[in-house]
């Protein structure tokens, strides 16, 4: 389960980005309030001092999980990290990991029937399993992924449930394949974090 601190920090992060774009729509109103504001600003204020962040807070505002929090592809999956209470690990443990993302398109292109199965709190372990199939141990960032395949012609990573990804080269696009027939395309990536890489797939792994 998510420490609440870290989700603290995490949900921070979806604020901030949030308040960034409300703060260009409201410009005009701000400016047409500064003599109000430069009067009241006269007084005198006690502001709360406010809190430095320690280097595990630090670590956590940009570990993989963050990284998958703030993209804008990777909003189911991140939705089902939480589900399976996968969001401790990839916040606070140091890992490193490198994270194959599938994209909402690819996890709405299941069968409602199985988007319902992993919905369901009694399949809870199968769906852990499932995101864990795209969890691999080690950082395996874009320059050492190429560097691997470009010695041996493919890489082969072990992932947290156990299967082993095989990554290869298809003219300047990487490919991802599950050992049971799934593929995926790398559209995106790699994203360093401060405990790995994430990279954005159009499709699911292991997801039979």
């Amino acid at each position: 389960m998510l420490k609440p601190t870290s989700f603290l920090i995490l949900s921070i992060i979806v604020l901030l980005n949030f308040s960034c774009k409300n703060d260009t729509q409201n410009s005009d109103k701000i400016e047409s309030e500064n003599v109000a504001v430069d009067t009241v600003s006269e007084l005198p204020r006690n502001r709360a001092a406010k809190k430095d962040l320690t280097p595990q807070d630090i670590a956590v505002i940009k570990s993989v999980m963050a990284r998958v929090m703030n993209d804008g592809y990777l909003k189911r999956f991140a939705s089902y990290l939480v589900t399976a209470e996968l969001t401790d690990l990839l916040s606070n443990e140091d890992g490193p990991f490198t994270v194959f993302g599938p994209t909402d398109a690819a996890i709405e292109s299941l069968s409602a029937e199985k988007r319902k199965f992993y919905s369901n709190p009694e399949n809870k372990a199968q769906l852990i399993e499932m995101l864990k199939s795209h969890i691999v141990v080690g950082n395996f960032d874009k320059t050492t992924l190429m560097q691997t395949i470009d010695k041996g012609g493919k890489a082969k990573l072990k992932t947290l449930a156990g299967i082993t990804l095989m990554v290869t080269k298809s003219g300047e696009e990487l490919i991802v394949a599950d050992g049971k027939g799934a593929t995926a395309k790398v559209i995106k990536g790699s994203v360093e974090g401060s405990n790995g890489s994430v990279y954005v797939v159009d499709a699911l792994l292991n997801a039979n």
